[in-house]
C-alpha cells in the first residue's frame, strides 16, 4: 500500500505529467470513439477580413481569399448625406497604427451584390457603433437611442450601458475558443467561449458553410444559424459569453451531401434585432428618424455593415493565411479535463 507521502507526490506530479503529453497532442484528440477539437476565435473586420487582409484560406471553387470589411474607419468630415458621405475604408496599416480611431458602419457594396441586397441609405453610413438606430415605436421605426440615465424614465427609451463608441482595438480585441467532441454515432457537442464583448453585447452564431442551395448550380458560401434557431447569446456585465449546443452531425466532417462547414462567424446586432433564420433582413425597409434632424423620417433597407457586425471568426475546416501557431494555439491543452475556473480550459 502506498505511503501517504507516495501519493501525494503522485497527485501532484501526475496530473502535470498529463498536461505535459496532452500539450504535445494534434488539434483533434481520440479517446476511445471520441474526436475532440480545440479551435480559437479570431478577430475579423467583416467576412474573413481583418483590415482589408484574408484571415483564412477558402477551398475551391471559392476564391481563396474572397473577403469583405463591413466597417470602417470613422470619418469626423463626412457629409449628413449623400454619396460622399462613409466611413474611411480600412487599411492593413489601420491595424497597427490606428487601433485608438472609432470604428463606423460602412455598406460594402461588392458584399451587398453578392447578397442581391439593395443599398442603405446614405445617413446610415459612418454612423459609430453608439448611433447605430434601434426600434423604438411599436410601428418598427427606429432612431439613435441616448445613452443610459440620461434621461427620466420611461420616455424614451435608452440603450444599456456601456454606450460609448467602440475603436478599432476594441473592436479587434475580442477573443474566444471553441471545444468540439464529435461522437461514434455522429452527434456533436459544442462549447463556445467568448469575452472581450461589450457589456450586455448581442451576438449570433453562424456556420458558413460551402454548399450548392437549391436551385443554385454551384457551391457557395451559406450562413444558417448554427445550432438551429435561436442562435443567440448575450454577453455579461464583463463581456464574456458561453454558448453550447448539441447537434446531430460532426461539423469537422464533410457531410454526405458534399456540403462543408468552413467557419464561424460571431454576428454582433448593434441594433438589438435578431432576424431569425437569416444574418438581417436586407430586403426589409423601415423608418428611421433622421440623425441630422429629429423633426423628419426616411425609409431604408437593412444590410450587413449597418445593422449587423462580424466580431470574430471560428475556423472548422479552412486554415488560417498566416500561421501564428507559435505559442500553443492549435494544440490541445489539457485534454480530457473539462474546463477550469474561469474563462480557460
Amino acid at each position: 500500500m502506498l505511503s501517504v507521502n507516495i501519493r501525494r507526490k503522485l497527485f501532484i506530479h501526475v496530473p502535470v505529467v498529463l498536461l505535459a503529453t496532452a500539450v504535445m497532442l494534434p488539434t483533434a484528440s481520440i479517446a476511445g470513439d471520441v474526436r475532440v477539437w480545440v479551435k480559437k476565435l479570431h478577430p475579423t473586420t467583416g467576412f474573413n477580413t481583418d483590415c482589408d487582409m484574408p484571415v483564412f484560406s477558402l477551398p475551391a471553387p471559392l476564391p481563396a481569399g474572397l473577403r469583405f470589411d463591413t466597417i470602417g474607419l470613422y470619418n469626423p468630415n463626412a457629409p449628413a448625406q449623400g454619396d460622399e458621405r462613409d466611413a474611411i475604408k480600412l487599411q492593413q496599416s489601420d491595424c497597427e497604427t490606428n487601433l485608438g480611431e472609432h470604428v463606423a458602419t460602412t455598406s460594402n457594396l461588392e458584399f451587398l451584390a453578392l447578397l442581391g441586397a439593395p443599398e442603405p441609405d446614405s445617413r446610415l453610413r459612418n454612423l459609430r457603433t453608439n448611433e447605430i438606430p434601434k426600434t423604438a415605436a411599436p410601428d418598427g421605426t427606429r432612431l439613435t437611442l441616448p445613452p443610459e440615465n440620461s434621461v427620466v424614465p420611461p420616455f424614451p427609451p435608452t440603450n444599456s450601458a456601456t454606450n460609448q463608441p467602440l475603436t478599432l482595438g476594441e473592436f479587434r480585441g475580442v477573443k474566444g475558443k471553441m471545444k468540439v467532441k464529435c461522437y461514434a454515432d455522429g452527434s456533436a457537442h459544442v462549447d463556445i467561449r467568448l469575452r472581450n464583448y461589450q457589456p450586455h453585447e448581442l451576438l449570433t452564431i453562424w456556420a458558413i458553410w460551402l454548399a450548392t442551395p437549391p436551385g443554385a448550380t454551384e457551391p457557395m458560401p451559406v450562413p444558417t444559424p448554427f445550432g438551429g434557431v435561436p442562435n443567440v447569446v448575450v454577453a455579461n456585465a464583463h463581456g464574456a459569453a458561453k454558448f453550447t449546443r448539441t447537434l446531430s452531425y460532426c461539423p469537422m466532417d464533410t457531410q454526405p451531401n458534399g456540403a462543408q462547414l468552413l467557419l464561424l462567424d460571431i454576428g454582433s446586432h448593434i441594433d438589438g434585432n435578431v432576424y431569425g433564420a437569416v444574418p438581417g433582413t436586407p430586403s426589409t425597409v423601415v423608418t428611421f428618424i433622421d440623425p441630422n434632424d429629429p423633426s423628419s423620417t426616411f425609409t431604408s433597407p437593412l444590410s450587413e455593415g449597418i445593422v449587423t457586425l462580424t466580431r470574430g471568426a471560428i475556423p472548422v475546416t479552412v486554415p488560417l493565411v498566416h500561421k501564428e501557431d507559435k505559442h500553443g494555439y492549435g494544440y490541445r491543452y489539457g485534454y480530457g479535463s473539462g474546463y477550469g475556473s474561469g474563462y480557460g480550459w
